[in-house]
């Protein structure tokens, strides 16, 4: 049973895809945002405004090492996980990448209503968000798949993921 990961920005619904997907094929669910916090005790808000991003991403680099050797999982990963070259290849070693892409727009209007977002309690949330994929693009395509998530609801999204030939 290979694993599968899902990267992609913040709003690309990889937590809800992920656990729908992890259902439908019998797999458990892991989220890396949420076994930082296990770990640390402490909310993702908290530990940026506390201890600061890079605090932080050094933590997912640790938590992706810790996942080496399992299988059956969909893990669902942090928006800026894959910044670390080291990430890349973990996330690649241990299952199958897929990228749930989606645009600026598409992103602000999933999560303008969340207050939990570090990175997006800024004065101009659209351009801050557009800045940060056109830097992060090419790290998210180096996913083995992607797919688009525009338009589409969580279960088309799983469907889509399922009809791949990779799986």
């Amino acid at each position: 049973m290979k694993n599968i990961i899902l990267t992609g920005f913040m709003g690309s619904g990889k937590t809800e895809v992920g656990k729908r997907l992890a259902q439908r094929l019998g797999y458990a669910f892991l989220d890396t945002d949420k076994l930082i916090e296990e770990k640390t005790g402490k909310s993702i808000s908290e530990i940026f405004k506390e201890e600061g991003e890079s605090s932080f991403r050094e933590l997912e680099t640790e938590v992706i090492k810790n996942l080496s050797g399992i299988t059956g999982y969909i893990i669902s990963t942090g928006g800026g996980i894959v910044i670390r070259e080291e990430n890349i290849l973990s996330l690649k070693n241990i299952g199958l990448v897929i990228w749930l892409k989606a645009s600026p727009e598409t992103i602000i209007n999933r999560i303008s209503s969340a207050s939990h977002r570090p990175l997006l309690n800024v004065e101009n949330p659209l351009e801050h968000i557009k800045k940060l994929l056109s830097i992060r693009e090419q790290f998210y395509s180096r996913a083995d798949v992607s797919i688009d998530t525009d338009g589409l609801e969580v279960n088309e999204v799983v469907k889509s993921i399922l009809s791949l030939e990779t799986l």
